[in-house]
Order: structure tokens, then C-alpha cells, then sequence
């Protein structure tokens, strides 16, 4: 028997997470986005029956460049990436010889980076590493994986750990978090996934 047709407004609410966190990834504001994705997100539609909205489905509507880095029995962690974003960020010499010096492929390309990022996952459970993946500092992701003392940041909860001077952090946490508040602004006055995907799209980063 068929599933249920999902209307606009539920889908837009089923993805409503994804589309806000995946946003500035989309804009190449930010190289990727590290998620779990349920295998399906259910819910019950206009006419009261039960729908669900499966991952297959989620990556068409997405768009996105993705790699599944581990599946599990109910979701999987994805990477949401930015081909360019992510291939500037992996290029630059610091990302690079940390990557590097943790055996990752010299002279690599974006795709066999995330290979060997995904073989990490299936082997090691999550490498500290995926944080220059996602544009974290790279004074912050090494500080973590050599268990340095983090900087306190007094009076906000941080997306990450910080380590050293706060100031490029805190600057890039607000970048991220401002292309998030923007996207859920912008969402909820979509008229439905497509127009907000087509509105995110163009307008200008900051």
C-alpha cells in the first residue's frame, strides 16, 4: 500500500531542523555540518494519517553533497558538505599538514579526505579531527586532541571548545549562529521547502 502523500507544510516541518542547520552549508558560509539523520521522521498529516518521510527522500529535498559516515540501526551520521567550501577549508596549509600528520592522504582531494574520514568513523567511532570538516578553528581542534586547558567563555555556551584566544572563535560561533537565526527566520515565512531553498540560496552571506 502506498504512503500517504506528505502535504508541503508537514514535509517543511518533518525537515524544518535539517533545513536550518544545513544553511549556512548550503551558502558555503560553513565547509559542511556534522548530522544525525533519522532513518524516518513520522508524523501525522492534514487528514490524520501517519506518514514518514524517509532518509533516501530527505537527501533528494536537501540537494546537499553528503557523505553517510556511520549507518546505524535507526539513523546515521551524515556530513553535509560544500564542495568548494570544503575543498578551500581542507586546502588550507594548516587543515592540511594536521590532516596530514594524522595520516591522511598527502596531495588528497576533498573525496579522499571524506573517504578516510569515513573509514575513521567505521573504525575509531568519531575522529576529533571532523572538526576542521565543519570550520572549526584549527587552534581549537588540536587543542581538544591534545587535551589542552579550554578557554572559558564567560556568560555564552559555546558550539565547540575552545582553546588559546577566544576572539576568532567567538567571532566564527556568532557567523554561524546568525546564518542559523537568519534560515529559521527565513523558513518560517517560506511557503514551503523549494521557495526556502531558492530564498536561502540567494541571498548574500555576512
Amino acid at each position: 500500500m502506498a504512503s500517504p502523500c506528505i502535504d508541503e507544510s508537514h514535509r517543511k516541518e518533518l525537515l524544518k531542523f535539517l533545513l536550518v542547520k544545513t544553511a549556512a552549508v548550503r551558502r558555503g558560509v560553513k565547509p559542511a555540518e556534522l548530522l544525525r539523520v533519522r532513518h524516518c521522521y513520522s508524523g501525522v498529516n492534514s487528514e490524520g494519517l501517519r506518514v514518514c518521510l524517509y532518509r533516501s527522500d530527505i537527501y533528494v529535498i536537501l540537494g546537499l553533497d553528503y557523505v553517510e559516515l556511520k549507518v546505524e540501526d535507526s539513523s546515521s551520521l551524515v556530513l553535509f558538505y560544500n564542495p568548494e567550501s570544503l575543498a578551500a577549508t581542507l586546502s588550507e596549509n594548516g587543515n592540511r599538514e594536521c590532516l596530514v600528520r594524522l595520516g591522511y592522504p598527502e596531495g588528497g582531494d576533498v573525496c579522499e579526505f571524506l573517504a578516510e574520514l569515513a573509514r575513521r568513523f567505521v573504525k575509531d567511532g568519531m575522529p576529533h579531527e571532523v572538526g576542521v570538516f565543519v570550520g572549526y578553528p584549527l587552534k581549537d581542534v588540536e587543542g581538544f586532541m591534545r587535551h589542552l586547558p579550554a578557554t572559558p567563555l564567560h556568560g555564552r555556551h559555546g558550539a565547540w571548545r575552545v582553546y588559546g584566544n577566544a576572539r576568532e572563535s567567538v567571532s566564527l560561533m556568532n557567523r554561524y549562529e546568525r546564518e542559523e537565526s537568519r534560515a529559521a527566520d527565513m523558513l518560517l515565512s517560506a511557503s514551503g521547502v523549494d521557495d526556502f531553498i531558492s530564498k536561502i540560496s540567494l541571498q548574500r552571506a555576512s
